[in-house]
């Protein structure tokens, strides 16, 4: 299974990256326009061919004349009660009708949004920058064993190892040097492991914080790294890469809300085009 989706990773950034190819050195909001627009019309196309738009329709036409009933008639309470009822009713049918659309777009908005984080939930290190390397061993490794961390000349590693046994732990400082992608070899008894830590002055970079060895989970979430060898003692391997925001008239905000913004207006504003009701 984690091969799978190591596969599956490995195409979408492959696709992602010719996208977002053009927009790596300008302003992230206009590739992010980009892929709100796209996230839309992908969301237009599948709620319409897998909802049933007549019945879409009845229920919000419903809801639209029990709520003009409730201002012709708000002076009689059997009224009011009657149409306040009949609301939540038309209501929950018409999430029903809603639910299964939305059942088959969660797979194809997950990767998307997956790939969209590793690209701009953060940032490269910059030269002179520094991070924390972690490396945590699985469960049932005891005593730590001896780990050495080496790097080429693009990277320095500033501290010795700092081990933390109840937490099967060991940390390094790094300062980085020179942009590039640049290889930590981790060197320990019986295995070797690597990593790459992503140094650039400027512009977008596919960054992954953490590499696993076989939790399905953290391999899907962390489309940029390659995971760790099957039967490593290693359970996973974590870059301290800051977070990334997106200035918008001086306002820092995450990539995620501008998405969820932009794709609910150009979904509401092209939902004609398509002919779809939501």
């Amino acid at each position: 299974m984690t091969e799978f989706i190591w596969n599956l990773n490995r195409y979408a950034a492959g696709i992602f990256g010719i996208l977002v190819s053009p927009f790596k050195n300008i302003d992230p909001i206009w590739s992010l326009t980009l892929f709100s627009l796209l996230i839309a019309v992908l969301m237009l196309i599948v709620f319409r061919y897998t909802s049933d738009q007549q019945k879409i329709r009845e229920a919000k036409s419903k809801i639209r004349a029990y709520i003009f009933e409730l201002s012709l008639f708000k002076d009689d309470i059997g009224i009011v009660l009657s149409a306040q009822k009949n609301i939540f009713i038309h209501n929950l049918r018409y999430i029903k009708y809603a639910l299964k659309p939305m059942l088959f777009m969660i797979i194809p908005v997950a990767i998307i949004l997956i790939q969209l984080e590793s690209w701009y939930g953060h940032r490269p290190l910059k030269p002179e920058e520094t991070a924390i390397v972690s490396l945590k061993l699985k469960y049932g490794v005891d005593p730590i064993p001896d780990i050495a961390l080496s790097a080429g000349d693009g990277v320095n590693i500033e501290t010795p190892p700092l081990r933390i046994p109840e937490e099967r732990e060991v940390d390094w400082r790094i300062r980085a040097q020179e942009p590039g992608a640049h290889e930590l070899k981790f060197k320990m008894p019986g295995q070797d492991v690597s990593q790459n830590v992503i140094v650039s002055a400027n512009g977008l970079a596919q960054i992954s914080p953490m590499v696993s060895a076989s939790d399905t989970r953290d391999v899907f979430l962390n489309p940029a790294l390659k995971p760790l060898p099957k039967g490593s003692i290693v359970e996973h391997i974590k870059i301290d890469y800051p977070v990334k925001s997106i200035e918008i008239y001086k306002w820092h905000v995450h990539w995620l809300v501008v998405v969820f913004l932009l794709s609910i207006v150009f979904g509401f504003a092209l939902k004609g085009l398509f002919r779809v009701e939501i």
